[in-house]
């Protein structure tokens, strides 16, 4: 790995990041607080209830252990690589660490890094990794749509348009995830091309075939995550670790909000809470640089607004959660980098899972 990128991120782009993550964020608080009594706002920081504090930094351990254990569970499903618990958690450590320094993207960079290196395919590799991630989000998705039924039979504070874009977005995505991967529509979608063409000039016909073919590509591998989420899923007991441990993880996550809001003052029911963290954090999935940093602040703030926050209260909510989800995890993100190469040179002899009840579909890949 060259000394002067992390996981790929070139050093200096690093650190171009966290300043920008740093001015935007500030900036985009800053303009929020012009539509709302920063005074009243400022008080009610002074006097923050600091108990929750501590809600604040158990949450994201809680978080943080649930997501080792989904990560490590994905990793190994189906003759996938065993990594020992305390590898699994410095890797994880890392890929928050990578998330912080360049995007979404770069989580997800460190976990096909880690795969990659300990002997998949790029393909499996890939697959797992986009199994990963769309079983972290159908676990939110599951989440916020629970939420939207239950505000909508109580008559909550949540606005219409948020319950109802919820009660229809995961069920729809579900049923189309369902359809393209079932049976052998399924097998035949998640085939990957039998020759990849030799991409020569710009504009030219081979080139265009070369993009057509990497298309193709993506979109098998994207069928072939599904495939192997079906064949988890299949295994509930084997592999509980994987919505479990994502489920545990989304709710330290909630934690932490919820105790922020506590902190100020402020008060928020469980339903609303999900449908505003739900509805903000979709802004951080997009590629966007630092962490989406600046857009996350603003759609989470407002989004607590609009289950009935004071917008005030909501502003410095979200920028007592960002420092304990966003900046705090800089600090061992940054303890794991001098290990980075150790860690490399022992991916490949990581062990593999004994007896697979679940294999086929990946093996294909690669």
């Amino acid at each position: 790995m060259a000394s002067d990128e992390i996981f790929g991120v070139d050093r200096k782009r690093a650190l171009i990041a966290l300043v920008a993550a740093a001015v935007l964020g500030v900036g985009a608080l800053a303009l929020i607080g012009q539509a709302t009594n920063l005074g009243g706002a400022v008080h009610a920081v002074a006097q923050a209830n600091k108990a929750w504090f501590v809600g604040l930094l158990g949450g994201e351990l809680v978080a943080y252990a649930g997501y080792t254990l989904g990560y490590r569970t994905i990793a190994r499903a189906c003759g996938g690589l065993l990594f020992p618990y305390w590898l699994t958690l410095r890797l994880v450590i890392a890929s928050f660490g990578a998330y912080v320094l360049a995007s979404s993207a770069g989580g997800l960079g460190v976990d096909y890094w880690a795969l990659h290196h300990g002997g998949d395919g790029p393909h499996r590799a890939g697959r797992r990794v986009l199994a990963f991630n769309i079983l972290e989000w159908g676990v939110l998705g599951g989440f916020a749509t629970g939420a939207a039924v239950v505000e909508l039979l109580r008559g909550g504070d949540a606005p219409l348009q948020m319950t109802v874009a919820w009660l229809v977005a995961t069920p729809a995505a579900t049923a189309a995830g369902l359809w393209t991967s079932a049976g052998r529509r399924g097998r035949r979608l998640a085939s990957l091309p039998r020759d990849e063409p030799d991409p020569r000039g710009w504009l030219t016909r081979e080139r265009l075939h070369w993009l057509a073919s990497k298309a193709r590509s993506g979109f098998a591998d994207a069928i072939g995550a599904l495939l192997f989420l079906r064949m988890l899923l299949a295994r509930p007991i084997r592999y509980r670790g994987a919505p479990l441990g994502f489920a545990v993880y989304w709710l330290g996550d909630l934690f932490t909000l919820y105790a922020a809001v506590r902190a100020l003052g402020g008060h928020i029911g469980g339903a609303a809470l999900v449908l505003a963290y739900t509805t903000g954090y979709v802004v951080t999935s997009l590629p966007l640089p630092a962490g989406a940093a600046g857009f996350s602040e603003a759609s989470t703030a407002y989004s607590l607004h609009a289950v009935g926050v004071p917008l005030g209260t909501a502003l410095f909510a979200v920028l007592l959660y960002r420092i304990f989800t966003f900046w705090l995890p800089i600090a061992p993100a940054l303890a794991v980098l001098p290990h980075v190469r150790a860690l490399a040179d022992r991916l490949p002899d990581t062990p593999r899972e004994p007896n697979p009840p679940c294999r086929l579909e990946l093996e294909r890949a690669d």
